[in-house]
């Protein structure tokens, strides 16, 4: 896979480095540039911004916002350099471990293969929590799961990056839409919590552990920048054009900046129509979403129904459709650069999408009762990951493999240290008020 795709540094392609001036408008140039920024919010708008910035903002009204701020602020540059390194070199994150050494390729292959199936488990069951509010329980949640994980196969194996590119920006409009007149709406008409309701605060011992599981997927687990890497190789390859560090920059900050937002508008959400109410969030998957929606249903009118079910729907299986092809992907590129004899691409990235896809169905069957259960054990397990994920892409970003002219400068190397020391410490001391 990785030896079919084209060099991407774009310093010698002159439609990349067009002046998005000289196109017709701004907005047409960015659609243009638009493709692994866009997937990656695809990849992070999900059971992060539906379940856990809602559940903030239910239980904690606007709080966290800060929080959610800043974590989106520390994990910035780990994200970044996905696309600065396979714009750099036209190789991938993956190909850049094995540079430095196969003991870093082997430690982002082991903890992807946990991530791979307890990340796909989560991000299904709440795409068939959601579908379920649409159809009833008509099916066992773990029979819906199954088809929502055959239709994403189908779509990715079909067609790729193409397929996945022409999805996603369709699913994004009606996700970036629905949110906008759900919050608008909102702040018109939801009273809020009552005057005399005293919030609880966050900043307890006994809160450390969701605050953790926020963070764990704000805006996504950081090994989703390995995912980044190969979209922007398989966008050269799609396109047949070379990409620019300019271009991947805007790409790269539209994708963030949208997921960014969004988790904010749910948080607030979460804090407008749930907060100080006195409901108790149920944590069976379609418990959980007849309330998100049953909340606007009911303060709203009927129509605020669909207009909430359709966005949560749209990201959901956004998420699940980039998940299932990233972490596929990764797997299957992982191997061919452990053994390249390994000849077919294709069959291999199928032979992970099949195993992903079985080791989740375990998963949800398991889990099957606790959706807030399953999702705060697998962001908790991606919290405890992210420094690993965040050393391998700082150590690699400016190591000799990266030009010099293209590596972080200083302000993007102190934030990459306060984050990875941030995450360590906050890990430290929860492992200590846990088991000590």
């Amino acid at each position: 896979m990785n030896q079919e795709t084209q060099q991407v540094d774009g310093r010698s392609n002159s439609h990349s480095l067009e002046n998005p001036t000289t196109e017709k408008s701004l907005l047409k140039y960015i659609l243009r540039v638009l493709g692994p920024g866009l997937l990656m919010a695809g990849a992070a708008i999900g059971t992060s911004h539906i379940v856990q910035s809602t559940r903030a903002g239910a239980d904690f009204g606007f709080q966290l916002i800060g929080l959610v701020l800043l974590i989106n602020v520390l994990k910035y540059p780990f994200f970044e350099y996905g696309h600065r390194y396979a714009i750099a070199t036209g190789e991938n994150l993956l190909d850049g471990y094995k540079r430095m050494g196969r003991g870093f390729l082997y430690a982002f292959l082991l903890l992807a293969i946990v991530s791979a199936i307890a990340s796909t488990a989560a991000v299904t069951f709440v795409t068939v929590a959601i579908l379920q509010y649409f159809v009833g329980a008509v099916l066992p949640p773990v029979v819906w799961a199954l088809v929502i994980i055959t239709s994403c196969i189908a779509i990715l194996f079909r067609g790729h990056y193409r397929s996945l590119d022409f999805a996603m920006k369709p699913i994004m409009a009606v996700l970036v839409v629905a949110t906008a007149v759900a919050l608008v709406a909102a702040l018109i008409s939801l009273p809020g919590a009552s005057p005399d309701f005293v919030s609880p605060s966050p900043w307890t011992l006994t809160s450390l552990a969701f605050l953790i599981a926020l963070m764990g997927w704000m805006p996504a687990p950081i090994e989703v920048s390995v995912f980044q890497s190969l979209w922007v190789q398989a966008k050269g390859r799609a396109a047949g054009q070379k990409v620019t560090l300019k271009d991947g920059r805007v790409d790269f900050n539209v994708g963030f900046g949208l997921s960014t937002l969004l988790a904010l508008v749910f948080l607030s959400l979460g804090a407008l129509g749930m907060h100080g109410t006195g409901m108790v969030l149920q944590e069976s998957g379609g418990g959980f979403i007849t309330q998100l929606v049953g909340v606007y249903v009911q303060l709203l009118g009927a129509w605020a129904g669909p207009v909430i079910a359709i966005a949560a729907l749209a990201t959901m299986y956004s998420t699940t459709l980039t998940v299932i092809d990233g972490y596929s992907r990764a797997m299957a590129v992982g191997c061919r650069l452990i053994a390249p004899q390994l000849k077919s691409p294709e069959k291999l990235y199928l032979m992970w999408m099949g195993f992903v896809a079985s080791g989740a169905l375990l998963v949800i069957m398991s889990f099957a009762g606790s959706l807030t259960r399953l999702i705060d054990v697998v962001t908790i397990m991606a919290f405890f990951s992210a420094p690993i994920y965040g050393y391998l892409n700082f150590r690699l970003i400016t190591s000799s493999h990266t030009p010099a002219a293209l590596q972080p400068g200083t302000v993007m190397r102190v934030l990459s240290w306060i984050g990875m020391i941030f995450f360590v410490s906050v890990g430290l001391t929860y492992l200590v008020i846990r088991f000590v």
